[in-house]
């Protein structure tokens, strides 16, 4: 099974894009916000996910 996690940022254009090619494709998905207005972004979590601090990020992993 296969799970899937968008890092994102309501107000970005970027991630509104991305949302809505996943609802396109019939893709569920977890949803996980980060507020770039207070720096979530640039937090040792989400750099983990993304070095380069920008959003969104989509990661698909597989779950056993």
């Amino acid at each position: 099974m296969n799970e899937i996690v968008l890092h994102n940022y309501f107000r970005s254009s970027t991630s509104y894009r991305v949302r809505i090619a996943l609802a396109m494709k019939g893709i569920d998905y977890r949803y996980a916000a980060h507020h770039l207005r207070h720096g979530e972004h640039r937090g040792e979590a989400y750099l983990s996910v993304n070095p380069q601090g920008l959003v969104p990020a989509l990661v698909w992993s597989t779950v056993r």
